[in-house]
């Protein structure tokens, strides 16, 4: 089973929490769940731990797209 969430690192207070892959995209906002801080996510981020985020969330949704869907039977 493929674990469909995103590790992000909050650039203020770098505490870490996850969030779903399909929710992780450009444009996505969220609260860090530690200092509550307004995190926005866009690929032009001079962030690192958003770009790391964007990534592995892209990396995720592609890995659960392909992924062959099993006949039942």
């Amino acid at each position: 089973m493929i674990d469909d969430k995103v590790r992000i690192r909050c650039g203020k207070c770098t505490g870490m929490f996850r969030e779903r892959a399909q929710k992780v995209r450009d444009g996505f906002q969220t609260n860090c769940q530690h200092c509550n801080r307004l995190i926005t996510f866009e690929l032009g981020s001079e962030d690192p731990n958003i770009r790391r985020a964007l990534s592995s969330a892209r990396e995720i949704r592609f890995s659960t797209e392909a992924k062959p869907v099993r006949a039942l039977g």
